[in-house]
């Protein structure tokens, strides 16, 4: 099933009550004004994993805004009343004019509380709302008239809070709400006939608060979510099968609260936004896709796209997810199984003479267990292309790599990619080159393990920076900032991107096959109090940067707790970006905000 990673926002203004509406280039926010009835919209512009969003410019005055926009940049805003007397519903139609809103004039259509509205291509209208006096939900139907909208009666649903709606073009719409006495979600579905809606039965979803909602035109779900405790906010997708929705896990994201969610139609982006600390409103993107099976999905048009131009997840110090003291050294807090389904494609792996997996002197699992992981991932089917970097060895002997070999082919021997054509490099070869027959295993082992004890389908791996890169059948440019601040890391890595020609340091004869952007902080433990900071910004930076003058790009994402960057989402655009496969150029930077 395809999943959605909105990983951790950033700030785009202050307020309360945000709601927000998305097609495939553009997103329209509104919200209340913190400290007023004040009602005010953003215009933002879809670039990549990003949103470049225009100023914040008012509109009206009233409570709990929502918005809807459909592919033709049309749009309608419902509000409840700023007379907390009256519990008057309004709404007011729109069209994206460049960097503003072209309003029609704000009329009466309902009174209660709590509204949502949505639009499909068709100018096809559903809003739902709760009474003012009781915990009864209502819907109507529209439909769109120049500036106006021709409404249908106002017909009782359902009982519940917090009603949220999303609908297709061909009429399916998906409600959820919040029961009025738990912390329960439910969710309906439906079929718009005329002015009415046909509705399945209401059914329970998830625990929580705050519900949000989106389908595609092909009926996949996306819904977030607050948690009914301390646990933040919650993401998970769903596939509609009649009158039920087939879902998926839920996971966390990020912290905050009230969240909503708007989708395109095509499912290609996603944004989100929610309430953090204070009156900060906060917003991340994604999109629907299945990260587990990455590369398979890219094949159609990355057949001919060589290693060496790939973008790939990759994870810093990928065995290090285990609890217990093992805290104390800890980087991820997915198994590798978790982190093979999020995308990860390149995993550094640091073992020592027992062959458990270290980070300094702080031991995690043993070898066997993360080999088992990919062994489940692979026994799946996936046809997927991985690396295994072998580095750090601690107390390390001829036998302890001996058994390391015997334990890597017991488990993972069917996938091992063992045979390179004379005069190739590990990065020459094409991603259909390796998945011609499936899936394939990359081990690389840094040091002279490899040279000492040759065996077919254990790779010789140097550093750039290496004196002997000779040896190598492949090289990184793997050079950490070695800084506890964001911003130092930030501009460090994007200086050496900057400056890389492709050479190895010491043998510039010899290719440096790719660059490993390490964005990674180094505290001596915490890691995710770090981590965040750069997780959060990764897309927001990257989706501004362009090759470099030598024309080089950053092949691996080189991440903690890595499921909070979004990077399969990231990796996968910048590679077909980069590759020029599809049309979506990448922004000037002087244009990122």
């Amino acid at each position: 099933m395809e999943s959605i990673q909105f990983g951790l926002a950033l700030q785009y203004d202050s307020g309360q009550s945000a709601a927000v509406a998305t097609n495939t280039h553009t997103a329209i926010e509104v919200h209340k004004s913190q400290v007023a009835s004040d009602l005010w919209y953003h215009i933002g512009t879809i670039h990549g994993a990003t949103v470049a969003w225009g100023k914040s410019t008012r509109y009206s005055s009233g409570y709990n805004p929502s918005v809807a926009l459909n592919n033709a940049n049309t749009l309608i805003e419902v509000h409840e009343t700023s007379n907390l007397v009256t519990n008057s519903l309004y709404y007011k139609v729109g069209a994206v004019r460049g960097e503003t809103i072209a309003w029609g004039t704000e009329e009466k259509y309902d009174s209660g509380l709590q509204p949502h509205v949505a639009l499909n291509d068709n100018g096809v209208i559903v809003a739902v709302h709760k009474s003012q006096n009781f915990d009864t939900l209502y819907y109507r139907v529209g439909k769109l008239d120049g500036n106006a909208v021709s409404w249908g009666k106002s017909r009782k649903y359902d009982s519940g809070v917090m009603p949220v709606v999303s609908i297709t073009n061909s009429g399916l719409v998906i409600e959820v709400h919040k029961s009025e006495w738990r912390d329960k979600l439910f969710y309906r579905v439906g079929q718009i006939k005329g002015e009415d809606i046909v509705w399945g039965n209401s059914t329970e979803y998830q625990d929580g608060t705050h519900p949000g909602i989106a389908v595609t035109g092909n009926g996949k779900v996306v819904a977030i979510h607050e948690s009914e405790g301390l646990t933040g906010l919650w993401q998970l997708t769903g596939v509609v099968k009649g009158n039920k929705i087939v879902w998926s896990p839920a996971t966390n994201y990020d912290s905050g609260s009230t969240p909503v969610v708007g989708m395109s139609s095509d499912g290609t982006i996603a944004v989100q936004v929610h309430r953090g600390t204070g009156f900060g409103l906060w917003y991340s993107t994604s999109r629907l896709m299945d990260t587990a099976n990455l590369i398979r999905d890219m094949l159609p048009v990355i057949q001919n796209v060589a290693l060496r131009k790939m973008v790939l997840p990759a994870t810093h110090d990928a065995g290090m997810y285990t609890s217990g003291i093992s805290t104390l050294g800890q980087t991820q807090d997915l198994d590798f199984y978790g982190q093979l389904n999020a995308g990860a494609r390149y995993f550094d792996l640091r073992p020592n003479g027992n062959l458990y997996i270290c980070h300094g002197i702080i031991v995690g699992p043993p070898l066997e267990e993360i080999l088992q992981n990919i062994q489940r991932f692979f026994n799946e089917g996936h046809t997927e292309l991985i690396i295994l970097k072998f580095s750090h060895f601690k107390d390390f002997s001829s036998d302890s790599y001996t058994v390391m070999k015997k334990k890597i082919h017991h488990y993972l021997g069917p996938w091992l990619f063992a045979h390179l054509p004379e005069n190739t490099r590990l990065a020459d070869l094409t991603m259909g080159q390796y998945l011609e027959w499936g899936s394939r295993i990359i081990v690389v082992v840094d040091g002279d393990w490899a040279i000492n004890d040759p065996e077919p389908g254990f790779w010789v791996y140097r550093d750039w920076d290496a004196r002997d890169v000779a040896k190598a059948h492949l090289t990184v440019f793997d050079d950490y900032s070695n800084t506890m601040s964001y911003e130092k890391m930030k501009d460090d890595q994007l200086e050496k991107l900057a400056a890389f020609k492709g050479q190895c340091s010491h043998d510039p004869k010899v290719p440096c096959d790719l660059f490993l952007l390490s964005w990674t902080l180094t505290p001596p433990t915490a890691v995710w109090m770090y981590a965040s900071d750069a997780d959060r910004n990764l897309g927001n930076v990257l989706s501004y940067q362009q090759k470099n003058e030598a024309g080089y790009f950053a092949n691996l994402l080189y991440l903690d707790y890595l499921e909070y960057a979004r990077p399969a989402f990231i990796a996968a655009w910048l590679t077909k970006c980069y590759n020029a496969t599809h049309n979506i150029p990448l922004p000037d930077k002087e244009r990122q905000v």
